[in-house]
């Protein structure tokens, strides 16, 4: 027997029994003339099949309504504090400030690309407010390490940055209760 003839009969038992198996589960299928299609359909929905499946979308929104209502201060004067909390717009090598506020329904993680910062040194400070921690990290545009980056629990931290092409990405990941914050970046070389 020539090595052919070897492989002709090893998938040939294997075809064999996927043609017997198919032959049986044939014979399994019931009949599908049309009054068991009507049966099928006059058949009433139960209850369950009748309750409304609930919009995604609008149980997110209540569930960050509900969040809002926990901040430590209005949403709508986020931006003001944040100007007292970090370096603000005026301060010597400012290069800006972004501000908000995070939960697990509003936003559990947020990433800022700023492709316009020249490579140098930059000090970062992030403020937070609330019973919640962020975590912040930044990178270069490539994705390499700018830093060390912090973690931040009701309180104001300052970290540093390097970049050695143009561009800065950061990375904002938040972690329990509503909580917020302000960031600001500030060349120092």
């Amino acid at each position: 027997m020539n090595a052919t003839t070897k492989t002709a009969f090893r998938t040939a038992g294997p075809i064999a029994a996927m043609i017997l198996a198919a032959g049986t589960l044939s014979s399994c299928v019931g009949s599908t003339d049309d009054t068991d299609v009507q049966t099928a359909a006059a058949t009433p929905p139960s209850d369950a099949e009748t309750t409304p499946t609930p919009d995604p979308t609008a149980v997110a929104e209540q569930l960050a309504a509900a969040e809002e209502a926990r901040l430590p201060i209005p949403a709508d004067d986020i931006a003001d504090w944040a100007d007292g909390a970090v370096p603000a717009s005026g301060s010597p090598g400012h290069q800006g400030t972004s501000s908000g506020w995070m939960s697990e329904h509003s936003a559990q993680q947020l990433v800022s690309t700023n492709t316009t910062l020249e490579p140098g040194s930059y000090q970062l400070q992030l403020a937070c407010r609330g019973e919640g921690t962020i975590t912040a990290t930044v990178t270069t545009i490539d994705g390499a390490s700018a830093g060390e980056g912090t973690a931040c629990s009701n309180a104001t931290i300052a970290f540093d940055a390097v970049i050695p092409q143009a561009g800065l990405v950061t990375t904002l990941q938040h972690d329990g209760d509503p909580t917020i914050y302000a960031l600001s970046i500030t060349r120092v070389d």
